[in-house]
């Protein structure tokens, strides 16, 4: 009896493993504390396993940057959140309205409170490397259909060097030492992407490879973007970019480097269209949210508005 109850366990686990059932993932960013956020029932339809918040998850930034509207944005929240969410895996990074200071970077004076708060509100365990070290990056593997994902949450707050703007567009910032990462951040990630994986996902909460428009963007510190495109395209395996903040979502295309921006949940922007040479298609300004579908050998990527419409859809193969 024991060794049929064994053979059923590891047939069970077998099963689990290496289901061909497809895992879903849905993704997004900008969700203000104080609005409705019908979207919600939209996401809810596609029975998620897992969701992927890429930052301004809450609006608790102040002008003089005293994080005194933090906590009490989580708070608010934390009620406003669907019950369903708190069944579903959840995954996080953080941008400049749950950072504390709208645009700021590694010179914000209350970073350190803004990340304690960060990591109480998203429950990271007390045993989690976030709780070691500055910055709230991270990686976690999931074996998904036999398959190892890789999925990557950078910081592009804690250590980013200082951008000007003039005229209100951000200029680039070409000093010799300016980063977006940090040295330390940097290193872990050249680490981290040297373990086997078959299938990267890299979320970043600004864009990387647009670099056409006025606002915060990888390009503001071209040195680091040029390094961190160079860095996916030696990949062996396959990988994709997600990205938030922008109030409009879209998907771009620089030569196999896909990154698909998830903007926003109910914050959808009133600003005209706009284009890049690096965009597919088009951007929107609806409210939105990010889904990938992983099969066997292949992740399904749509963008997606609050009505379940797909605006954009492609197809990775790994």
């Amino acid at each position: 009896m024991k060794q049929v109850a064994k053979i059923f366990l590891l047939v069970t686990l077998s099963n689990i493993l290496f289901s061909s059932e497809p895992y879903k993932m849905a993704f997004g960013s900008c969700l203000h504390q104080n609005y409705p956020a019908p979207i919600w029932t939209a996401v809810e339809e596609q029975k998620i396993n897992s969701f992927y918040f890429l930052g301004d998850n809450i609006y608790g930034d102040t002008p003089s940057g005293i994080p005194w509207k933090l906590k009490s944005s989580y708070e608010l929240q934390k009620l406003a959140l669907p019950k369903w969410l708190a069944n579903t895996e959840i995954l996080s990074i953080w941008d400049d309205h749950d950072y504390g200071k709208n645009d700021a970077g590694g010179t914000y004076v209350y970073k350190q409170k803004a990340e304690s708060l960060y990591l109480d509100f998203w429950n990271i365990p007390i045993e989690d490397e976030r709780h070691k070290r500055d910055g709230i990056y991270f990686s976690e593997t999931k074996l998904i259909n036999g398959n190892k994902i890789l999925f990557i949450g950078l910081d592009t707050r804690y250590f980013r060097s200082d951008i000007m703007k003039s005229r209100g567009i951000y200029q680039q910032n070409t000093n010799a030492d300016a980063t977006i990462l940090g040295q330390e951040q940097w290193r872990w990630l050249e680490q981290t992407l040297e373990q086997d994986f078959d299938f990267l996902v890299l979320a970043t909460s600004i864009q990387v490879l647009a670099t056409e428009h006025r606002f915060e963007k990888w390009n503001n510190i071209p040195k680091d973007r040029t390094r961190l495109i160079n860095l996916l395209n030696k990949l062996p395996k396959q990988k994709l970019i997600i990205s938030g903040d922008r109030h409009r979502g879209g998907v771009y295309k620089l030569d196999n480097l896909i990154e698909v921006t998830s903007s926003s949940l109910n914050r959808g922007s009133s600003y005209q269209s706009e284009t890049d040479a690096l965009l597919i298609g088009e951007t929107y300004s609806q409210n939105n949210y990010g889904l990938l579908t992983f099969n066997q050998n292949s992740v399904l990527v749509e963008l997606i508005d609050q009505d379940n419409n797909i605006l954009e859809s492609i197809s990775i193969s790994f």
